[in-house]
């Protein structure tokens, strides 16, 4: 039994370490609540704190939201499968992501690479320029970073951006009654590294990325619906999140900060061309794959027009709806220190 009382939390995290409690023991979200516990989240200026796509923040007269996220070579990218370019170009995308996600525009960045010693310079001449090629489509500017010396590729990223016309969305504004729709499919990243990774053995997956390239490049080169994020907010949207850690997943995370329940309508939910193939053939569930980066919305239904209008020609499919009560227990999906579910 862990002690209570005064000072019982250090000393339930002193008996823990002691016990040899590990990272994959609690999770990534379980590690990022102990941590926040330890440093001050809430002050002057902040609008919105961790727990959000991205942070809120008010400096004088404006606001800015802000992000940053960071790529592992082995962890979140395998250079078999994705030229430095790639790399370079999705990390950015995937802060970008988070931005869209409330509705903002991102506008600068702070770019920090880890790399071997013995690297050719070329890798990250090459990545860089697939950062500059996220950078230069969605008119963000590079305004600075950090480079050290790692035993892998890392690529640590911040976002800076701005609120859109219609101001800030984050997750939490989601209410009972409210539609759930996804932009665009979902599916596509994941089916595409599985295949990926089976090709070279696999003669069934080689042939499904010859028949499907869009798989591959969902996986190599991730797209931020910044545009949609943006206009979704002047078109009624109660919540929004960005599908990166797998839709039922990401979906149970604005029902938790709504307060609400959610129905996820598995059945409905939009696959990018040829995920159905691919999960015929072997590869994982679309609904916990992550890394689409579609934008997950929760809508009042009588706006429902009004935002499939304002977001067109991207789709805008319904898929569930949030309700008073639970739903039922929604899939886990990625886990930082556990991987994919």
């Amino acid at each position: 039994m862990c002690p209570r009382g005064p000072g019982s939390a250090r000393v339930r995290d002193s008996i823990l370490r002691s016990m040899g409690e590990q990272l994959s023991d609690i999770g990534e979200f379980g590690l990022i609540r102990r941590l926040l516990g330890r440093v001050p989240v809430e002050g002057a200026g902040v609008v919105t704190g961790p727990g959000d796509d991205a942070a809120v923040v008010e400096v004088g007269d404006r606001m800015l939201i802000a992000t940053a996220d960071l790529l592992v070579e082995g962890r979140h990218f395998d250079r078999r499968f994705s030229t430095a370019a790639d790399i370079g170009f999705k990390a950015l995308t995937v802060n970008m992501s988070d931005i869209a996600a409330m509705g903002g525009r991102p506008r600068w960045a702070l770019i920090s690479i880890g790399a071997p010693a013995d690297e050719p310079v070329a890798t990250l001449e090459d990545l860089y320029d697939g950062i500059a090629e996220a950078a230069r489509a969605s008119g963000v500017v590079v305004i600075g970073g950090d480079t050290v010396g790692a035993d892998a590729i890392i690529v640590s990223v911040a976002v800076l951006g701005e609120p859109g016309e219609g101001g800030v969305v984050g997750r939490s504004g989601a209410r009972a009654g409210d539609l759930l729709g996804v932009t665009g499919g979902i599916g596509g990243a994941a089916a595409g590294l599985a295949l990926l990774r089976a090709a070279e053995r696999d003669p069934e997956a080689r042939a499904l990325l010859e028949r499907f390239p869009n798989l591959a490049d969902a996986h190599r080169r991730a797209r931020a619906r910044i545009r949609e994020g943006m206009a979704a907010t002047v078109a009624g949207a109660h919540a929004m999140i960005d599908v990166s850690d797998g839709l039922a997943q990401d979906v149970g995370h604005i029902a938790e900060a709504s307060g609400t329940g959610v129905v996820l309508q598995t059945v409905d939910v939009p696959l990018e061309p040829g995920v159905a193939e691919a999960s015929a053939w072997g590869a994982s569930s679309a609904l916990t794959g992550g890394d689409d980066y579609e934008l997950a919305i929760a809508v009042a239904p009588e706006d429902l027009d009004r935002l499939r209008d304002a977001l067109a020609p991207t789709p805008f499919t319904i898929v569930g709806r949030f309700g008073a009560d639970p739903g039922p227990d929604l899939p886990s999906g990625w886990d930082g220190f556990r991987g994919p579910a």
